[in-house]
């Protein structure tokens, strides 16, 4: 979504500190959602393609849905920080096209159901069988002619049936050779794969008004700065040694 050029990533050092804050908010959300989808998206065509041992499964588990939570997450600030941009200008809502509100209402009401998994667990056994950490499910293509795939889910935590799995979605699109990423918890589900192109439409907005901003204050030629690691050497002294 970001390419290594974006306005994103070279915010000149003058600009006002809050509106650096929400831009540099917005930077690390989408680098999440992107780093996060791609690793989601490989452990998963691993368990699709791959035998697995137990302890396999419990780490590969562990990292999916470290990865599907993360982008939840990161959706979810994104939203929020997008929303509330300073001096952000939105045109009127397209015929046809999802607001970002309407495409991110699942995203926040499954965040909520994470964030309050305690006080909400009779509702979540309820509807969503109990699952703590939620249910991944997604497609995986073995073949491209014929169009042949691997429908899978992983449910961790303790089972009392086994799971069903649903029918083969219906699908305009497949980004091979995983798509269709779905986590689901407590009644709400979010398709993982179709959230990031409604993102990157909005990523793309916000980087020409910034660079429009930018040029109207006339600091496109001011120095930029970021991202840095500090090491300084140091020697402890420990009591008892």
């Amino acid at each position: 979504m970001l390419s290594e050029n974006s306005i994103l990533r070279r915010i000149p050092v003058v600009i006002e500190p809050k509106t650096a804050m929400f831009i540099d908010g917005i930077r690390h959300a989408i680098e999440i959602v992107e780093l996060a989808y791609e690793r989601l998206s490989s452990t998963l065509t691993g368990l699709a393609t791959n035998p697995t041992t137990p302890d396999d499964l419990r780490l590969m588990s562990t990292t999916a849905f470290l990865d599907a939570w993360a982008i939840v997450d990161s959706v979810d600030r994104f939203r929020m920080l997008y929303q509330k941009f300073p001096g952000i200008s939105f045109g009127p809502p397209t015929p046809g096209v999802m607001t970002l509100a309407e495409v991110c209402e699942p995203v926040r009401m499954l965040r909520n159901v994470a964030d309050h998994i305690a006080q909400r667990a009779e509702f979540i056994v309820a509807k969503g069988d109990g699952a703590a950490l939620g249910v991944l499910t997604w497609v995986t293509g073995i073949r491209d002619a014929p169009f042949d795939a691997y429908l899978c889910m992983l449910r961790p935590g303790t089972l009392r049936a086994v799971p069903e799995i649903g029918a083969a979605p219906l699908a305009a699109t497949f980004n091979w050779p995983t798509s269709r990423i779905c986590l689901s918890a407590g009644g709400y589900e979010v398709n993982l794969s179709e959230i990031r192109p409604h993102i990157e439409r909005r990523v793309k907005h916000l980087e020409g008004q910034i660079e429009q901003e930018i040029g109207r204050l006339n600091i496109t030629d001011a120095p930029t700065a970021n991202d840095i690691l500090i090491k300084k050497p140091v020697t402890f002294q420990f009591p008892d040694r």
